[in-house]
């Protein structure tokens, strides 16, 4: 609190010296609503949340300083109510919690006119907590700032209607940069919030000028011009001036120099005064070693030729498999050109895993539920996985066409996914595994038959990168 108290009485100190120091500056109060929002990261297992916008009071003061004719800084320091209003469901049920978050905002945007109608407003916002509170649906409440980080930074923009009059409107809107949560662990069983929170809201305040304005126009009388004999003033009589309006030197009869390739460097001083040039380099082009079309003070690699987007340097091949990463469908992974930069997958191996899917059942009462006699194949797939984080598998699923297709495309999605979800439990990631349910559409015998029907009911598991 005492680090607060200073970091307030110090930017009050400043505000207060400024206005005294500029006598362009102005300044008022401002007031207002936030309407804000909460949101997350990631989720906490076994845990559903549904976040929504909710209302907050805003007000303070500001100040206005000028830094040109239409720029100028807007500094504010603001009470400004955040959070956010969400639905919490787990096994037990629904419940709905409001969280407040108080804090002293400190914005401070560039502010560039655009006439008198408008502005636009952008910059940082350094925002300071001072309270936080948790209400449930019974309006029962509970102090909870220890869960929350003491200070957030954000970014800020927006418009300002009517900016040079004593009432104006400010809308912007300001997106938190910083993880809110002190306490993640801890947060998520006191006060059934998410590990990772961010601030959003969107405010709107009526801003009332109470000092400084606009500066008074002076109006300036520019003394007449005497008539001279000099007119371009290059100490050349306009009797002997071949170009009496046109600065030049007596080597030219009163014109300028001449610049024959038209790059802004005169003759006299141009290396190459036909062809144009740079100043750096003596008005002669800049050199392109290598040949590809970029010039070497763009070129990163100025002696190997190379592509524009890469700065003048060759396409990468992080892998170094001679497939280039544009091109490599696994950059990171030596490959072959023919599997497109990816690793072939021995035949051997594929044939295996054919067999394994074979040696899947299902229940009969499930329909979709693994019979644990799959469980030995599905093992040593997931095996598989766990020993190559980089190998993937899609595993597609097809059904015969007794039913409806409808049912039949249902049914093979949920068996997909009954596979994915085993090999995942059992320590495979996520983005290794793709299930697709085929349903009916890909026969590989004849359905009129039992046996056909039995080939066509199967489970297909490739393996690739």
């Amino acid at each position: 609190m005492k680090r607060k108290t200073l970091l307030l009485l110090t930017i009050c100190v400043t505000m207060a010296a400024t206005v005294f120091a500029q006598n362009r500056v102005s300044g008022g109060i401002t007031a207002g609503a936030n309407y804000s929002y909460l949101s997350s990261s990631d989720e906490v297992a076994g845990y559903n949340y549904d976040w929504k916008w909710k209302f907050g009071p805003v007000g303070g003061i500001y100040l206005n300083l000028p830094i040109g004719n239409t720029l100028s800084i807007q500094p504010s320091l603001l009470y400004s109510q955040m959070g956010s209003k969400y639905e919490f469901t787990d096994n037990t049920g629904t419940r709905k919690w409001t969280q407040n978050l108080g804090y002293l905002s400190v914005p401070v945007p560039l502010k560039i006119n655009a006439g008198d109608h408008f502005a636009f407003l952008l910059g940082p916002q350094f925002d300071f907590l001072v309270g936080a509170r948790l209400k449930d649906d019974a309006d029962n409440k509970v102090k909870n700032e220890d869960n929350f980080k003491q200070f957030d930074f954000a970014l800020t923009g927006g418009i300002q209607l009517m900016p040079n009059s004593p009432v104006s409107i400010t809308i912007r809107g300001m997106v938190g940069l910083n993880n809110l949560m002190e306490t993640p662990s801890s947060a998520v069983s006191q006060t059934y919030l998410v590990g990772k929170l961010h601030n959003s809201a969107a405010q709107a305040t009526l801003n009332f000028r109470l000092f400084g304005g606009k500066s008074k126009t002076v109006a300036v009388t520019t003394p007449e011009v005497p008539v001279v004999l000099d007119s371009d003033n290059d100490g050349i009589p306009d009797n002997i001036d071949k170009c009496p309006n046109t600065p030049g030197v007596a080597k030219y009869d009163g014109c300028p120099v001449p610049d024959t390739d038209n790059d802004g460097i005169n003759d006299d001083n141009d290396k190459c005064p036909t062809v144009p040039g740079v100043a750096k380099y003596n008005g002669c082009p800049v050199p392109d070693t290598d040949n590809d079309g970029i010039n070497d003070d763009n070129d990163k690699c100025p002696t190997v030729p190379g592509v524009e987007r890469y700065q003048g340097c060759p396409i990468p091949d992080s892998d170094n498999d001679g497939v280039n990463d544009e091109e490599d469908n696994c950059p990171h992974l030596a490959g072959t050109a023919a599997n497109h930069g990816c690793p072939e997958i021995d035949a051997s191996t594929q044939s295996k895993v054919d067999v394994m899917a074979k040696n899947i059942y299902w229940s009969i009462s499930g329909g979709y539920t693994l019979s644990n006699r799959s469980n030995k194949s599905l093992d040593q797939i997931a095996s598989m996985l766990k020993a190559d984080s980089n190998l993937k598998v899609t595993v597609s699923a097809h059904t015969d066409n007794v039913g409806s297709d409808e049912k039949n495309k249902t049914l093979s999605q949920d068996r997909a996914d009954a596979i994915r979800n085993y090999l995942i439990s059992k320590g495979a990631n996520e983005s290794q595994v793709e299930a697709i349910g085929n349903g009916e559409e890909q026969p590989i015998a004849d359905n009129k038959t039992a046996a056909g029907r039995a080939k066509n009911a199967r489970v297909e598991i490739k393996l690739h990168y």
